[in-house]
């Protein structure tokens, strides 16, 4: 007992401090809302109806709601938070106010807050989720949206075209839709770019996660099939040129130029989702198609650029054109506007437009500096994360043709794209280990 005694004593004096009966595992509280989030994504439809048929429609806001909280009290006990967060959270309180002020009703501002709560989350978690943990996660997710594709063409969902009213609100269950006949199938998704969007990043995250090269290329044909199910173009687009960025991976052991030439196709797909929507202010796109071939690949194309495009940046001259130095504030544009500016809604179909209805062209332009800036310095480093430079690359890609952020999944990957840290010095020349660990070869 005596020296037992003593060395208790010593500690103490020492200043040892005693071990704490409860710490809070960051991560796996990390891991935990996002899995619920995106199940909830993944079966949205039959949540959505079977929740409607006890009255508990509301309960689907569950993982969002828990989110926002997590947003809140994340900064309180995280022990670093990525800069990015601090930064863009702090960009978003201050267009929160603006829109507050600036928009009709307070009511759409706050509104588009809510819309923004997968991004933040993902901001915030980034430096904490190590998301090349979570493979058993994306392999479920991945087999139950696919399931959900495949069935379709077999079986009448209950849920396909149902809507609901909340709040006073009618609200989509699942859409159910045709383009020139055909029909666009969603499975359990609530739309078919939803099911085309999950089927796209989990398939990405797969074939960085996994090892056996047969199982990949299974798993990225199984992806590439269900998306043309869908019929949804720019899911598509997305998924080809990842494509030529796995397999030309796999077929060239040049790790530093092939990265180097990727950052390159990533600054063109950037600049395109600039320029092209804002040449449809002074240009005037013919979006007649002949032939079904050309209407049913480009005839939403030819419709954005010939009416939703430059619609949407006529939002910056509703109450006068110095909008477009600032912008209208948040929940200036999209969803937002359906609820609460249902005569001028919008959902912008770029990524750019989105974010210049909302900050103004200024600050939207230093934002996508920015991220061209992380992607270059982020990529051209040894030992980062190979899931990165795939996901921008899809989410740059589709973000040509839709604002992303409206989307929870995308949003909520971006986020974590965005807040991803910068940990270790350059690479060097000649390292396959590089292009192994992507998933390449």
């Amino acid at each position: 007992m005596i020296p037992h005694m003593y060395g208790s004593t010593q500690s103490l004096i020492s200043g040892a401090q005693p071990k704490p009966y409860f710490r809070l595992d960051l991560a796996r509280v990390v891991f935990i809302l996002a899995g619920l989030m995106l199940c909830f994504l993944v079966l949205e439809a039959p949540l959505r109806y079977g929740l409607a048929l006890v009255h508990l429609d509301a309960f689907i806001y569950l993982p969002k709601i828990l989110l926002l909280l997590a947003v809140i009290f994340l900064p309180l006990v995280l022990p670093r938070a990525a800069p990015e967060a601090l930064m863009l959270t702090g960009l978003v309180g201050i267009y929160l106010i603006w829109g507050l002020v600036n928009l009709n009703d307070p009511m759409q501002a706050l509104f588009g807050l809510w819309v923004i709560v997968p991004l933040l989350f993902g901001l915030w978690v980034g430096p904490t989720a190590n998301i090349t943990k979570w493979r058993r996660l994306f392999v479920m997710l991945f087999i139950v949206t696919a399931t959900g594709i495949f069935l379709n063409p077999l079986l009448q969902y209950p849920w396909g075209g149902q809507s609901l009213t909340l709040m006073g609100k009618d609200i989509e269950v699942s859409r159910q839709w045709t383009t020139l006949g055909f029909e666009r199938y969603a499975g359990f998704a609530r739309a078919s770019f939803n099911a085309a969007s999950q089927l796209l990043l989990f398939g990405v995250m797969l074939l960085v996660l996994l090892k056996h090269r047969g199982v990949k290329l299974l798993i990225w044909i199984a992806a590439g099939v269900g998306i043309v199910l869908t019929t949804s173009k720019g899911p598509l687009g997305a998924w080809l040129l990842l494509s030529m960025y796995f397999v030309g991976g796999g077929l060239l052991r040049w790790p530093c130029s092939w990265i180097r030439l990727w950052l390159v196709v990533i600054s063109v797909i950037l600049i395109v989702m600039i320029f092209l929507p804002l040449s449809t202010i002074w240009v005037h796109y013919d979006s007649s198609l002949s032939g079904p071939a050309a209407k049913f690949l480009f005839a939403s194309f030819g419709e954005r650029m010939d009416w939703m495009w430059p619609d949407s940046l006529n939002l910056l001259t509703l109450d006068g054109a110095w909008h477009w130095w600032v912008g209208r504030g948040l929940g200036g544009i999209g969803v937002s506007q359906q609820y609460f500016e249902p005569n001028h809604y919008l959902p912008a179909d770029n990524l750019f437009i989105y974010m210049a209805v909302n900050f103004g062209i200024p600050v939207t332009l230093i934002l996508f500096v920015g991220l061209l800036l992380k992607t270059v310095v982020f990529c051209l480093r040894r030992g980062a994360d190979t899931w990165f430079l795939p996901v921008v690359l899809a989410l740059m890609a589709y973000g040509i043709v839709v604002n992303v952020i409206e989307s929870s999944l995308l949003a909520f990957f971006l986020g974590l794209a965005l807040a991803a840290p910068v940990k270790v010095p350059a690479w060097p020349k000649g390292s396959g280990v590089v292009m192994r660990k992507a998933g390449f070869i």
